[in-house]
This record gives structure tokens, sequence and C-alpha cells, in this order.
């Protein structure tokens, strides 16, 4: 594939992503259990890859890489995975599609940081003065007008910002394995471990009286979140990181397409205002992660990654 098209995929990639936000918080805001909702989302999910890998016979290829990963693999699914979106679905009860959406970059900070503690990889020198400012960024959105701690989303932000702490390190202990395995192969087997924990924990929370509670339109959402946004969406990003002529760090600066995709989709979709404090602690946030991320030195088959956003 030629360069022109894998920066398309990766484009087309971080519209869907950061159109997932507004519209993960339209259902929840219908009452449904972030349990229900993770495990109706995961379930297309998995069954989207899994007629993709049976198309091309790679079933049997992608369960060897199972076996070999069985437990680091439950570990990422169950424990890191699924918590995560969790943490994250309970906190959008709290706060704005728009502060997730420019909260979630934060995690770039927390893969660097957690790359140093598990695998000694040394933070450039900028790093801590550009986490600083990301931070600043992050409290302009948390605190409201006075700076004080009663802004209204500081319970869903913080919950967003711990919901993105567990993400940093998911990205991380991935990154073990996808270094030496097929990344798809990698995210099939996190979503089924998912799905699996997830759709028998469902029915502790009502499921069938939840699903009563949707519509076709509610369907047509978390069906899109599901196949598009998580299935779809990973295939595709794989297919562009593949592309071995073009630097995957050149591919991680597409990622701030996200947060204004993010927010315009807030904005149409569930009529959320933006106001200055929002747009200079968004600013901010960009800014410093953009720093990170130009500066931060490749790993090594680092464009063999999939960070998987929400």
């Amino acid at each position: 594939m030629n360069k022109k098209n894998s920066y398309l995929l990766a484009v087309i990639t971080m519209i869907f992503w950061g159109t997932a936000f507004a519209f993960s918080k339209v259902i929840i805001d219908q009452g449904i259990h972030p349990v229900v909702f993770l495990a109706l989302r995961m379930s297309f999910a998995f069954f989207f890859l899994l007629v993709y890998l049976l198309l091309l016979n790679q079933l049997r290829p992608w369960f060897q890489m199972f076996k070999r990963h069985f437990w680091r693999l439950a570990v990422l699914g169950v424990v890191l995975y699924a918590i995560s979106y969790l943490i994250q679905y309970i906190g959008v009860q709290y706060t704005t599609a728009i502060n997730q959406t420019v909260i979630s970059n934060t995690s770039t900070f927390f893969v660097v940081i957690f790359n140093y503690i598990l695998y000694r990889r040394k933070p450039s020198k900028v790093f801590f003065a550009s986490m600083i400012v990301g931070f600043v960024g992050v409290l302009f959105i948390i605190l409201d007008e006075g700076f004080q701690l009663t802004s209204t989303t500081i319970l869903g932000d913080l919950l967003t910002l711990l919901s993105f702490f567990l993400w940093g390190l998911y990205v991380v202990l991935n990154r073990s394995i996808t270094i030496n395995e097929n990344p798809l192969y990698v995210t099939f087997s996190v979503f089924l471990w998912t799905t699996v924990s997830l759709v028998p924990l469902s029915f502790g929370f009502d499921i069938i009286h939840q699903i009563e509670l949707l519509n076709w339109t509610h369907w047509g959402i978390i069906a899109y979140l599901g196949i598009i946004c998580s299935g779809l969406a990973t295939l595709l990003y794989t297919i562009a990181l593949a592309n071995k002529n073009i630097p995957s760090e050149n591919l991680a600066l597409i990622s701030f397409l996200l947060p204004v995709v993010g927010i315009i989709t807030s904005i149409l979709v569930l009529n959320e205002g933006f106001s200055w404090q929002d747009l200079i602690g968004c600013s901010l946030v960009l800014i410093s992660v953009f720093i990170v991320e130009g500066k931060q030195k490749p790993e090594p088959d680092v464009g063999h990654q999939v960070e998987t956003v929400h």
C-alpha cells in the first residue's frame, strides 16, 4: 500500500475514534449500565473480527498465539481493558464528552511513565515539562471558572483521568506482546476476554430489562461503536501501521485529529458547550502531547503497535 492510502486509513480511523466519546454518552445517558453497554459493544466488535479472521482463514495461527500468551491476554482483557472502559463509562455520567475527549490525551504521559517504571525506557528531557503543561491544561478543564474544586464535572473528570491512567498501563503491557505477535490477533484476544467476562456479568445488572430501554437508533449507535469504532477502525489502523515506509511517529501525530473530531461531534450530537477555559485547557494538552510525541525516541518495532482508543 502506498503512503497516501496509509495516511488516509489513519485519518479515517481517527475520525471514527473521535466520534466514539459523544455516541457513548448518548447510550449511557439513556440509563444503560456501563457493564451492559460495554458487554453489548464488545460483542459486536468481537464478532466482527471473528468473521474477518474466519474469512482470512487465520483462526489457527491466532489460536497458537492465544495459547502462548493465555494469562497475559487475560490480564489485558479482563483487568485492564474492561476496567478502563468501565471507569470511563461511569465517569461520562458525571462529565461531558468534550472533557473526556481532551483528557484521553493524557494517556500518552502515562505510557511514557509506565515504560520507564517497567522497562527503564528513559523519557526525554522535555517530557516532565511537557507533562506539567499537559496537566495544567487538565486543571483548566476540570476546575470551575474560579479554579476551585467545585466544578460540576470534577468527579467525572477524575474518573476519566483514572481510566486513561489504566489505559496507559494497558498500552505498555499490550506492546510487550505485539512487538513479537500480530497486533490484530492480540486485539481480537482482548476483545474475546472482555466479551467473555462481561456478558455473564451483565446479567447481574438486569441486561434483559436494560435492552428493552433501547430503540433502533440506540442499537445502531452500539453497533457503530462496536463494529466500526472498535472492530473496523482497529483493522484499518493495523493496516496503516503495517506500511514500513511511514514512520509510526508520523501516524501518531495524526492522533491529534481525535480531540478535534471529538469536540465537534460532542457539540453537534450532544449540544455541549465549549468555554474559553476549555479551549485553553485543550490547547495546552495538545501542545504538551505534541512535544512528547515529537521528542520521544521511537521504539524498535513500534510501527507494529496498535493503541486502540475509545
